[in-house]
C-alpha cells in the first residue's frame, strides 16, 4: 500500500493543477489559487463558479486536479466536501470525478469519466459510471447510486476501485462511511497508458445560475490494499441511510 498524494488544501494549492474562468495552470505557480474562484479560506479550498465565467478546457468548471493513478490495480481516493448554502441552481452539476488520461493523439476523444459524482436539487448526489462496458470508449454514462446530502454540512466521499480492463475489476463508493455503490467482476479502466486523474470542484453544462460554490479539504490518494481505518479513519457503517444501490 502506498499513499500517492496528500492535499490538505488548508494553506495553498501546491502540487495540484487549477482550472477556472478560462485560466489554468500548476498550483505550484498559483499557490494562492485563482482570484475569487479557487481560494484557501479558513483552512479549506473554496471553489466558486459564476454564471458569467468563461469556459475552461471546453467546459464551465472551477476544478482542482489532484493526483493521477496508475491504470491497473487497487486505487483509493478520499476527500471532504461541502455544498455551500449559496449554491443557486437545482440543475445538474459535476462535483468530482476520476477523469481518464488521454493517450497521445486522443486529446479530443470524449471518454466518460471512470467514476463521477453529480449533484441535482442541491441535496441529491448521483454516482455515474460509463454506460458502455469498459474498455470500450463511450461519452455517455449511467447512474448507479443516489444518496442525500445536506447543504452547509461537511461530507466525506471515498472511492475504491480495482482498475482493470477485464472482468476482474470492481468499484465502490462510500459516503460518510456508508457504501452507496458496489459493483464487482467488471472491467473498470480504459486502455490508456496512464490511469485517471482525480478532480474536485463544480462543473456545469449550462450557465443557469448566479453562482455555485463548494468547499474541499483533506484530499488523499492511495494505491494497493489499504485499510478502511486508514482511508476513512474508521470502519464502514451499515448502509441503513442508503436510498438505492
Amino acid at each position: 500500500m502506498t499513499q500517492l498524494f496528500n492535499f490538505p488544501l488548508d494553506v495553498d494549492f501546491a502540487g495540484t493543477y487549477l482550472q477556472a474562468n478560462g485560466v489554468e495552470g500548476p498550483g505550484n505557480k498559483m499557490l494562492s489559487g485563482i482570484s475569487d474562484r479557487l481560494e484557501i479560506i479558513n483552512g479549506a479550498a473554496r471553489t466558486t463558479l459564476y454564471g458569467t465565467d468563461r469556459q475552461t478546457n471546453y467546459g464551465y468548471r472551477t476544478e482542482i486536479q489532484l493526483g493521477t493513478f496508475p491504470n491497473s490495480g487497487e486505487c483509493w481516493s478520499s476527500v471532504d466536501f461541502m455544498i455551500d448554502p449559496s449554491w443557486t441552481t437545482n440543475n445538474f452539476s459535476g462535483l468530482g470525478s476520476w477523469y481518464p488520461t488521454p493517450d497521445p493523439g486522443e486529446e479530443l476523444t470524449v471518454k466518460h469519466v471512470n467514476i463521477g459524482l453529480r449533484l441535482v436539487n442541491r441535496d441529491t448526489l448521483f454516482v455515474n459510471v460509463p454506460a458502455a462496458v469498459l474498455p470500450a470508449v463511450s461519452s455517455t454514462g449511467k447512474t448507479v447510486a443516489i444518496a442525500k446530502i445536506q447543504q452547509g454540512r461537511w461530507h466525506n466521499v471515498t472511492i475504491r476501485v480495482n482498475l482493470q480492463t477485464t472482468a476482474v475489476g470492481w468499484r465502490e463508493v462510500y459516503l460518510d462511511r456508508v457504501k452507496i455503490f458496489g459493483e464487482y467482476n467488471v472491467p473498470t479502466a480504459y486502455e490508456d497508458a496512464t490511469g485517471p486523474s482525480f478532480k474536485m470542484g463544480p462543473r456545469t453544462l449550462v450557465q443557469d445560475y448566479d453562482k455555485v460554490r463548494m468547499w474541499v479539504r483533506n484530499a488523499r490518494q492511495w494505491t494497493g490494499n489499504e485499510s478502511f481505518s486508514t482511508v476513512m479513519r474508521e470502519a464502514p457503517v451499515s448502509p441503513s441511510r442508503m436510498l438505492r444501490q
